[in-house]
């Protein structure tokens, strides 16, 4: 399936022999990996540096990422320091997509010169069963009113080139609040679709025939259950009333 280009492992191996020599550990993952690929998947490579190091291709010090052509294959490699890794992953908890650590976790040891790889999976690992950082009453209140307001506007909407924008954006706020209010991982673009088809099918599928209804036949009302439905699992929906406090002004 691959055409003339080599296997994932073989390809990414050879990338990082050729591109990070100073590697100390480096992971394949991504759904190159798995089911999910697709003929335009992508390499998803993640350099582990020790700290100070200087990449001789790059001339940078980790973090950073950059992309490459590489044997047909585009490849995004992630490059981090220990220390590094350890801040990405928590700001990956915070917005609760867990993108590093599952192409940590879930990977293909390319290098491990330093036997480390296997404690770098199984930590990545272990955050990612703990589940995403719950709501707090204000953030909830917020996604709930956001989520409000988007329905509000598309049940009023009468153009139909806005009525795309606003379905796509009820569809992806919906997704999101489903899975956060349950306890599970978010994602973004096709990782997000791909995160509620796994932990709510039918809600996954009820969102794309609302959307299909919206762009196909400037029907809102399927899309508009959908997603009520889902806020009524969280306290309904939310205009009168919300009150979002401000950032402090300085020397306030």
């Amino acid at each position: 399936m691959y055409g003339d280009r080599p296997e994932p492992v073989e390809a990414a191996t050879a990338f990082v022999a050729a591109r990070f020599q100073e590697a100390r550990v480096a992971f394949l993952g991504g759904s190159v990996l798995t089911h999910d690929r697709t003929p335009t998947s992508d390499l998803d490579v993640v350099v582990v540096l020790e700290e100070g190091v200087v990449v001789a291709d790059s001339g940078l010090a980790a973090p950073y990422r950059e992309t490459f052509e590489h044997a047909g294959w585009v490849v995004e490699a992630f490059v981090h320091t220990r220390a590094s890794m350890d801040t990405y992953w928590d700001k990956d908890s915070a917005r609760r997509v867990c993108s590093l650590l599952r192409m940590c976790a879930e990977s293909v040891v390319l290098v491990d010169r330093d036997g480390a790889a296997a404690a770098i999976q199984a930590v990545a690992a272990q955050r990612i069963a703990a589940g995403p950082p719950a709501y707090d009453a204000a953030e909830l209140d917020a996604v709930r009113y956001g989520l409000t307001d988007l329905l509000d506007d598309m049940a009023g909407c009468d153009r139909e080139d806005e009525l795309v924008y606003l379905a796509g954006a009820v569809v992806r706020e919906t997704a999101v609040l489903a899975l956060v209010a349950a306890g599970r991982w978010s994602g973004t673009g096709k990782a997000l679709g791909r995160a509620l088809r796994g932990a709510e099918p039918e809600l996954a599928e009820r969102l794309v025939n609302g959307h299909r209804h919206v762009v196909v036949y400037g029907d809102t009302a399927v899309l508009h259950r959908a997603a009520v439905d889902v806020l009524l699992r969280v306290g309904g929906p939310l205009l009168d009333g919300y009150r979002a406090a401000g950032p402090a002004l300085p020397g306030g």
